[in-house]
């Protein structure tokens, strides 16, 4: 059985309106930017830092070049990695990830795409 998960999400400029402040770890993303916030409990959206990945913590990345709504990753790691996905136009995007085994593991979109998953 597949698991879904979905971060909470909005625009820009309703993040900026509302101004809620996220609970501590909770992510928040902006759809029309591609950009998230990680919340502390304490700190309005307003004056959060956006959050990057830290590509010093990146134990593999897989370079997705042909179109395609199934990326099958051999990354060899030999644990089940955590994933972030950046489509070509470095949007940040979501799939449904499967774990073959501690080696290997399957992402899969709604519609083909192009672009890096950073493994960690």
């Amino acid at each position: 059985m597949a698991v879904q998960i979905q971060l909470r999400n909005d625009t820009a400029a309703n993040w900026t309106s509302v101004n809620p402040t996220l609970a501590q770890g909770e992510v928040g993303i902006e759809r029309d930017t591609g950009l998230m916030k990680i919340g502390d409990g304490a700190t309005d959206w307003d004056n959060l830092v956006y959050s990057s990945i830290d590509t010093t913590q990146v134990s593999y990345t897989h370079t997705q070049s042909a179109v395609s709504n199934n990326w099958v990753i051999a990354h060899n790691l030999g644990y089940y990695p955590n994933i972030q996905i950046f489509d070509s136009g470095d949007n940040m995007v979501e799939g449904n990830v499967t774990h073959s085994n501690n080696v290997s593991l399957t992402v899969t979109f709604s519609a083909g795409l192009t672009g890096t998953a950073y493994l960690s």
